[in-house]
């Protein structure tokens, strides 16, 4: 039998309640798994008393307790931390701890504006948009006012999520925040984009004569909305719409409800995925 990990201490009566993320670990492995998949979130706050009474008390590991009591009382990095819990649990090979105590020493010398960018590109890259989305609002009020470049980046990343999310008028405005402080042509083309989708008819055609110098990127804009209009019309997902579609209208009630609920339940998990702490 292939990767059967022996799991060591005992299973926590009392679990250990992660505020950042909002989870209860109930053993040392969820712990051990918890540290592997956040390990662009793990910070100093990890090393912690709290978190060595809980290894102490509730999962039974005394001697471990013991080591890392020390690490605490010294103010040891979370790298040496961190390592020395994997290495003590024998959750994962020599390579993979090598490697995440390089990210974690990488990270300690990030400031804490870098590393809460760090946090959201890494949130951000999971698919996880909403808390990407919490930590630039976050850093909205922490990036100085002369940093543009920086500033406009932390829009131009807002604005796309919301675009993401359908939500045009506000990805638009941030679009256009972005274009102020650091005007380039793939802003302005995002800008224009989602204010076609946020205007009627009427309104966009203003927006067009307001800005006559643009005429290069309005075309540029229609040609991605024409690409977009026919990759929907090849995809999948637009052609099990459409088999939704006729099982109503043919009147297949059941198998329509069963593949509509299949769907839904699809959507829901990857919602849950998206939004998950």
């Amino acid at each position: 039998m292939n990767n059967v990990c022996l799991c060591i201490g005992n299973y926590a009566k009392t679990p250990f309640y992660l505020k950042f993320s909002d989870i209860s670990l109930y053993s040392m492995e969820e712990l051990c798994y918890y540290f592997m998949e956040k390990v662009h979130l793990l910070d100093d706050s990890v090393v912690s008393a709290e978190l060595v009474n809980w290894i102490r008390h509730e999962c039974g590991l005394a001697e471990l307790a013991d080591e890392l009591d020390v690490y605490v009382r010294k103010h040891v990095s979370v790298a040496a931390f961190v390592s020395t819990i994997f290495e003590r649990t024998g959750m994962y090979d020599e390579n993979t701890i090598k490697q995440v105590d390089r990210v974690l020493k990488e990270q300690s010398s990030l400031n804490t504006i870098e590393r809460y960018k760090k946090r959201a590109e890494y949130l951000y890259q999971q698919g996880r948009f909403r808390q990407a989305l919490g930590i630039y609002r976050e850093l909205v009020d922490y990036i100085p006012a002369r940093d543009s470049a920086g500033r406009a980046l932390l829009y131009y990343n807002m604005a796309s999520i919301y675009a993401m999310d359908f939500a045009y008028r506000q990805a638009a405005d941030l679009y256009y925040e972005a274009y102020l402080l650091h005007p380039d042509r793939q802003t302005r083309c995002a800008y224009i984009l989602a204010s076609r989708k946020a205007l009627t008819d009427y309104a966009y055609g203003t927006f067009k004569r307001e800005n006559p110098d643009w005429e290069e990127d309005f075309v540029r804009v229609e040609q991605l909305c024409a690409q977009a209009d026919a990759k929907w019309l090849d995809s999948r997902e637009r052609q099990l719409v459409t088999e939704l579609a006729n099982l109503k209208l043919s009147g297949q009630t059941e198998a329509y409800c069963q593949r509509s609920q299949a769907l839904i339940k699809q959507l829901k998990k990857d919602y849950k995925r998206q939004t998950k702490s």
